[in-house]
């Protein structure tokens, strides 16, 4: 089945899971707000001026966009695939467990850090070990589904690189990783002073359009609901914040990436697509490996774009300076995915 097929029932679920996504804000963004603020007031607040109510977990509003989505994208694929092959299905099921488990991690941070005011959440060992066996339990779930070779496509007519049995674990690590960078990526450490609202939001929905137009299948499908989710939390995440897309928004974009990459079986996209989020991750793990050494700091934030916050740079200007990059991934990404047709 490839994409044109699902273009028309593509672009319905993913306008409506936007409209789901920014009118369920309207309903959570107060409780929300009530856990930060300890006040309950059943409005949005001014939506031209930005306060220090603006609570986190707009993951929640994501979660329920995107399992939405999915059912009906699931139901979409039962009835215009075919009746013998109900891989499809079961691969965007599968999709949807994997970001329900990742999104539970996420949430578990937003309530320690927010509701108990615990501002470490978990340990750092231990959420990377519960993402990379999510992660690779995902994988392997995908092996029983439909069967995986075992092999990574590589550019330049290079062929392909066999892992064998060690494929799921590592590329497990790499999903882990990929979801780390996405923590890292807007909200720096979930906190919000050093948040540049909507760089998560445009990026992931760029990301999602991608897949939608270049993916089949339930890869589009998943394409689709990425970028619709994404941009509904945008109306209430983009300057002034109304709501934080908080850990559980991060780790649930990286994801939802990490799945897109997964499923389309260009695993290589895990690094060729999100150049805007690898430039902020290893400004930060410069940064922190150039303080290790020196005991100087070299940025003014954690991250590449706190620390464009914190040099007086607005919101927009920031998302402006990342776009090229995210640009520049996705055509590179683009044209691997040319590159690949013929050989997958």
């Amino acid at each position: 089945m490839h994409y044109n097929e699902l273009t028309p029932y593509g672009g319905v679920i993913m306008a409506l899971c936007m409209v789901l996504c920014a009118v369920s804000g309207v309903v959570l963004i107060p409780f929300f707000r009530f856990y930060k603020t300890g006040f309950f007031e059943m409005h949005i607040g001014d939506r031209l001026r930005k306060d220090d109510s603006s609570p986190r977990f707009g993951g929640v509003l994501l979660m329920g966009a995107v399992t939405a989505g999915t059912v009906g994208g699931v139901y979409i694929l039962s009835k215009l695939g075919n009746e013998f092959d109900d891989s499809p299905a079961k691969r965007l099921t599968a999709a949807l467990v994997y970001v329900f488990f990742i999104f539970i991690a996420g949430f578990l941070q937003d309530y320690l850090k927010q509701k108990l005011r615990r501002p470490a959440g978990v340990k750092l060992p231990l959420l990377f070990l519960y993402l990379w066996l999510v992660s690779t339990g995902f994988v392997l779930s995908l092996k029983l589904i439909s069967g995986m070779s075992g092999k990574v496509l590589l550019p330049f007519r290079l062929g392909f690189l066999g892992f064998g049995a060690a494929y799921y674990p590592v590329m497990g690590l790499l999903m882990t990783i990929s979801c780390m960078a996405f923590m890292n990526f807007d909200t720096f450490g979930g906190q919000e002073q050093y948040s540049c609202d909507g760089l998560l939001g445009v990026t992931v929905t760029l990301f999602g359009l991608f897949f939608a137009v270049m993916g089949e299948g339930e890869c589009s499908l998943l394409g689709y609901i990425t970028a619709g989710a994404s941009a509904g939390l945008l109306v209430w995440s983009a300057f002034p914040s109304k709501i934080y897309p908080g850990e559980s928004g991060q780790l649930i974009s990286g994801a939802l990436f990490c799945a897109m990459c997964i499923i389309s079986g260009r695993e290589l996209l895990l690094i060729i697509l999100p150049v805007s989020v690898i430039i902020d991750m290893l400004a930060s793990l410069t940064r922190y490996v150039y303080y290790k050494l020196t005991k100087k700091v070299l940025l003014k934030g954690g991250s590449l774009h706190s620390h464009l916050k914190e040099s007086g740079r607005s919101d927009v200007s920031i998302i402006l300076f990342s776009l090229p990059f995210t640009l520049a991934g996705i055509a590179a990404a683009s044209a691997f995915y040319v590159y690949s047709t013929e050989l997958i």
